[in-house]
């Protein structure tokens, strides 16, 4: 084993993320672990397989290189998590809950993101957004070839994101992901409601995002048009509102 390969089993598969990888596999969620799909800032992707044979991504925060403090930017002013200590595991633990609960409020309500299938520890396991074996490329890589058509689109999730009660805050083309079945929305952990103090400041950068790459892509856009038609009419659920519809709609057993 090479020296990279020992340093990233190190970072991601330490003594107590195994327990939990052999934890969620009792649980059905998965038979085995594969290989890496993706690298980002704080989590590992790994693709997995059913005892089905069917395929899922595992999603696994690193303990010791992930930016908890970071993290605490858009935990802090959510109720779901008001206890939360600043302390890097507890922080990261809380982050992967976030995810999973912020992916099923999304997926509830029939947004554009993987389909979330359980979450432990430091772990999130989701839909498999591929084909075969090989992972769908993200936006960044791909262009886009109808670029209005996908602008349009990409803004209208934004706007249902916001209608439900939350922003996304992480939306760029780095975190969207070209299926056969359409555009998908990735790395919903950043999200957060209404309620949040940089809230209105997350949503312009959300936006902001999709007008610059899309502009370059050919499509006719702008930032405060775009800002307008998101916000346009009150959103459906805010705050408070928004959890308890995440709770009914998923079962309430996040």
């Amino acid at each position: 084993m090479h020296r990279t390969e020992r340093r990233l089993e190190s970072n991601v598969f330490d003594r107590p993320t195994l327990f939990a990888i052999a934890k969620l596999q009792r649980m059905g969620l998965f038979e085995t672990v594969d290989y890496p799909v993706a690298k980002g800032k704080e989590a590992n992707i790994f693709c997995g397989t059913t005892k089905e044979g069917g395929k899922v991504a595992i999603k696994i925060y690193r303990i010791d290189t992930s930016n908890f403090i970071r993290m605490h930017e858009y935990i802090e002013g959510d109720p779901r998590f008001a206890n939360t200590r600043r302390a890097r595991f507890e922080t990261i633990v809380t982050w992967t809950r976030k995810e999973y609960s912020n992916l099923r409020a999304f997926y509830a309500a029939r947004i554009s993101v993987p389909r979330p299938l359980g979450f432990l520890r430091n772990i999130v396991v989701m839909e498999f957004l591929g084909e075969g074996n090989i992972a769908y490329s993200t936006l960044d890589q791909m262009g886009s070839e109808q670029p209005q058509k996908d602008f349009d689109f990409l803004l209208s999730e934004v706007k249902r994101i916001y209608q439900l009660g939350f922003v996304h805050a992480d939306v760029s083309e780095y975190n969207i992901v070209v299926t056969d079945d359409g555009l998908r929305l990735l790395d919903c952990a950043q999200a957060v409601l209404l309620a949040h103090p940089r809230a209105e400041d997350f949503l312009r950068r959300d936006v902001g995002n999709l007008v610059r790459f899309f502009k370059k892509q050919g499509a006719k856009c702008d930032v405060e048009s775009a800002l307008l038609s998101v916000k346009d009419g009150k959103p459906v659920l805010r705050g408070l509102e928004a959890l308890k519809y995440e709770s009914e709609r998923a079962g309430g057993n996040a």
